[in-house]
């Protein structure tokens, strides 16, 4: 009997490991082409049936094939799906275990993002290009706005500006249901944005900002993009956020932000007031100004007019807010309209009139052979900035390969600053003033030749006025200028620009995944620069020293040819990239004038591998050359403001250098370990540099061509998820060294070595319970060694602890610890601490909230500085305690 169990028992075992591989065998694979190309990037969904249970997905390749495979018997159904194609249904008849299914696809279809299904409760979905966040799982109860969330999430870096950065990049832009209203300046939206209608964010991988290029273009762009839970779209939402201080001194803060994301037409508008130190209009720069993107179709990006003299107090490592005497005023409204399916209308309009003021002491002191002297400044500094801008964008599809974009700005910025100052304990007051003008525009066509060729075509024109009167009632110059009598000095400067430029690139993606990229473009700057320096004398008459006012106009135009190849072998990727271009300059500078004609060749040769699945190595290896700017060819001194001047060559040049980095990644934003380590060597063949005339009431600097810096720098950057302590751990290790020379009259040339090193730590609790921290500590060691060899090390640490107290109910404190190198007293550490206790009503979407600000009311802060030249001590004032009362609505 016991011999006839084991022998049925080992009959059924053998039936089932038979009968098992054949229900695990069902696979399906294909091809999906259009036009008899195949098309890569489709999403491919089994289903039991055509609307629900999903037994499996993938996505084609580069070649449109694709393969899926389930223990599923019964009747399934295929559905491919792609942006700018119609989806197409596939049944699946029962009982076939293999299966070939070729699909051809044809144009149209819904214009939006990449689908991702979530079918559990995990945090996230990884998808083929896109990472899905839920935005439940992150909440910690004490997020207000969208960048209290990033903050929250592993991953995601937040810098003190508000940018935002996955691993080492930038994220491009931050869309909300698939449109973008800011694109660099997204800071004004999650900065401002609550956090309450969200649902889910995506991070973009192989981001294309052209979505014809979506598939072609050999991108590495990140960007997010934030859904909104259902019943928040299509209809008017909001947020209103008031507080005040009850008592003295008087603090206020008030936001208003109005929403409507619906399909067809998007709507934002904010509004925002405050004195407590929150800069409410940084981010506009980053429409004015757009920065650099490395994408075909682009041209004249980072072109600006040059900056002569900004008061604007540089705090790295300090929070900004804590000195920002501030009254920010900021009012924008910013719509998308798709007023037909092919035209869409992106409308941005701001206003802000702004002041701040500035408190600081600074002590410099100068010990270089026999130059020794200290100097000591008490500086009152406000500023009146009145900036308007507006953006109008025109996107038209022609046809589904085919669209035309318009867009268009002009800005009045404005700028009124007064400074009393109090320098080396004589008495002054300095006035600085520019009214000026930008306008930006350009034009941009893509022609999608086919499934995996495109031309982009482009032109843009600016045009930008920054004139500046500059002038200061006390005269300090004399040893200088040798010239007595003097009551005060004046400044006139005309900065004018214009430019024109037009490209047209090619793209091609090979089948096995080969890419190619053609570009020409040609580029016309003419730029002016007008300085007028005079000496005011007590009786009227006026004075200009010989070589401290300039008249220059630089004029280039240049021609350049871009090729570049990707060949893609399995995990190898290698992309050699040439850029040779043609360039004729002219100078002329008061009635002298000077022509040169010189090509400018850079070359490029990247790698990339993937040794394992998680892992990548990169490397670079490059050659550029580029000719001096503007404020390089100066001939004569214009003053930088109080003691400071400075000049160019007088002449043109090109500047050559090489370089190599070396990168390796390990993992992504959602494992549990996540690495990134990058080297870096730069060798600059030619170079700016200053020779210095340094003198306790005057800095004369010239700028000098020299030969042969060195660059190198190092940084890594470990996440790692500690299970049995429920948080994330991350460390932070980053080194830049420099190698160069620069002159100082009477010693001469010194060659410098200089470095700055950091090191951070730190640890964020995602614990379940009512209690969660964020600490951590940084180091950061600065250096340089000439003659002699100074050292500074600052410190920063920080714990912020989140206590959810009751239901509804949360309290948070924050805590903060600095301690800076003091080279003139006694080291101090400073501590700062702020305190919150809010209570959130969900039933009527209000929080209420009591907010204390710097508990230890310190009133100053000192931070240490060392140059290659001088050490410093710079004492700000800072905003005193404060409590205030707060109401946040929802809607």
């Amino acid at each position: 009997m016991k011999s006839r169990f084991w022998c049925c028992g080992w009959v059924l075992l053998c039936l089932w490991f038979v009968a098992f591989p054949a229900r695990a065998q069902v696979s399906i694979d294909g091809k999906v082409t259009s036009g008899g190309r195949p098309v890569g990037g489709v999403r491919v969904d089994l289903h039991r049936d055509s609307i629900s249970g999903l037994l499996a997905y993938t996505f084609t390749d580069g070649e449109g094939k694709y393969h899926v495979q389930t223990t599923y018997a019964g009747k399934m159904n295929l559905y491919f799906k792609a942006l700018s194609y119609e989806p197409v249904l596939k049944e699946i008849k029962p009982g076939q275990s293999n299966r070939t299914v070729d699909v051809e696809l044809s144009t149209g279809g819904v214009e939006r993002l990449q689908e991702v299904v979530i079918h559990s409760k995990r945090p996230y979905r990884l998808g083929k290009d896109t990472i899905e966040l839920n935005v439940q799982s992150f909440l910690q109860g004490d997020e207000r706005t969208v960048e209290d969330l990033l903050k929250k999430i592993p991953g995601l870096n937040i810098g003190t500006d508000g940018s935002i950065k996955v691993g080492d990049k930038e994220v491009e832009k931050v869309m909300i249901e698939g449109d973008d209203f800011f694109e660099k300046g997204y800071r004004l939206l999650t900065q401002n944005m609550s956090v309450q209608p969200l649902e889910k964010i995506q991070v973009l991988q192989r981001y294309s900002n052209n979505k014809h290029l979506k598939g072609i273009e050999n991108s590495n762009k990140v960007a997010l993009n934030l859904q909104l839970k259902e019943d928040s779209k299509s209809q008017w939402l909001g947020s209103v956020s008031v507080s005040g201080t009850p008592i003295a001194p008087a603090f206020y803060y008030g936001s208003v932000n109005l929403m409507n994301f619906g399909k067809k037409n998007k709507y934002y508008l904010l509004g925002t007031a405050n004195n407590n130190g929150v800069d409410a209009v940084s981010s506009i720069n980053h429409l004015l100004y757009p920065g650099k993107s490395d994408e075909p179709g682009q041209i004249g990006l980072g072109v600006v007019t040059p900056t002569i003299i900004d008061y604007t107090p540089d705090l790295p490592g300090f929070d900004y807010k804590r000195t920002n005497f501030n009254r920010d005023r900021l009012l924008s409204f910013n719509t998308i309209l798709n007023p037909t399916k092919q035209l869409k209308i992106k409308w941005l309009g701001f206003a802000n009139p702004t002041k701040k003021s500035f408190y600081q002491n600074i002590l410099q002191e100068y010990h270089i052979k026999d130059i020794q002297f200290t100097n000591t400044e008490v500086y009152e500094f406000n500023k009146r900035i009145d900036n308007y801008f507006s953006r109008l964008e025109l996107q038209y599809e022609i046809n589904n390969r085919s669209t035309l974009i318009y867009t268009g700005n002009l800005g009045s910025l404005g700028r009124h600053d007064t400074g009393n100052l109090l320098f080396n304990g004589d008495s002054a007051t300095e006035l600085t003033s520019t009214q000026g003008y930008v306008t930006n525009h350009s034009l941009t066509h893509t022609y999608k030749l086919s499934d995996r060729e495109a031309l982009v075509s482009s032109a843009r024109w600016i045009m930008q006025r920054s004139p500046l009167d500059y002038s200061i009632d006390q005269y300090y110059y004399e040893d200088l200028f040798q010239v007595g009598g003097i009551s005060d000095v004046h400044q006139h400067v005309e900065n004018n620009l214009q430019y024109l430029g037009v490209t047209s690139h090619y793209v091609r993606r090979q089948k096995g995944g080969d890419f190619m990229e053609i570009a020409f473009a040609n580029e016309y700057k003419n730029q002016e620069l007008v300085t007028d320096f005079v000496l005011q004398g007590g009786n009227g008459n006026q004075i200009r020293p010989s070589g401290f006012s300039n008249q220059v106009r630089l004029l280039a135009n240049q021609s350049r040819l871009l090729a570049k190849y990707t060949l893609k072998r399995k995990k190898w990727e290698w992309t050699p990239q040439l850029n040779a271009g043609f360039i004729h300059s002219d100078l002329q500078t008061q009635g002298l004038a000077r022509d040169r004609n010189n090509w400018l060749i850079s070359s490029r040769l990247s790698a990339k591998w993937e040794p394992y699945r998680k892992g990548k190595l990169e490397t670079e290896l490059s050659f550029q050359q580029t000719n001096t700017e503007l404020m390089d060819v100066i001939p004569g001194y214009y003053n930088t403001g109080l003691r400071n001047f400075a000049k160019g060559l007088d002449d043109m040049a090109t500047l050559s250098s090489s370089g190599a980095i070396l990168t390796y990644t390990h993992g992504n934003m959602l494992d549990k370990f996540f690495a990134s380590l990058s080297i870096g060597y730069k060798t600059l063949f030619d170079y700016m540099s200053n020779q210095s005339m340094l003198n306790a009431n005057y800095n004369l600097a010239q700028q000098v061509l020299l030969k042969n810096k060195k660059v190198a720098f190092y940084k890594a950057q470990f996440n790692y998820y500690i299970q049995p302590l429920k948080g994330n751990c991350k460390l932070d290790i980053g080194a830049d060294l420099s190698d160069y020379e620069a002159g100082i009259a009477g010693v001469g040339n010194r060659k410098i070595q200089s470095g700055s090193y950091d090191y951070g730590l730190s640890f964020r609790s995602v614990w379940k319970g009512k209690l969660n921290i964020h600490t951590g500590t940084r180091m950061q060691f600065t250096s340089f060694n000439s003659e002699t060899k100074s050292r500074l090390k600052n410190t920063y640490s920080f714990l912020n602890l989140f206590v959810n107290v009751a239901d509804g109910i949360q309290a948070n404190l924050k805590n903060e610890a600095y301690h800076f190198g003091d080279f003139f007293a006694t080291s101090k550490t400073y501590y700062f601490s702020d305190f919150s206790l809010s209570y959130d009503v969900k039933k009527i979407k209000t929080r209420f909230e009591v907010t204390a600000k710097n508990l230890f009311n310190n009133r100053q802060f000192k931070n240490a500085v060392i140059t290659d030249t001088y050490q410093a001590v710079t004492e700000y004032r800072l905003l005193p305690r404060y409590i205030a009362l707060g109401v946040d609505y929802s809607f």
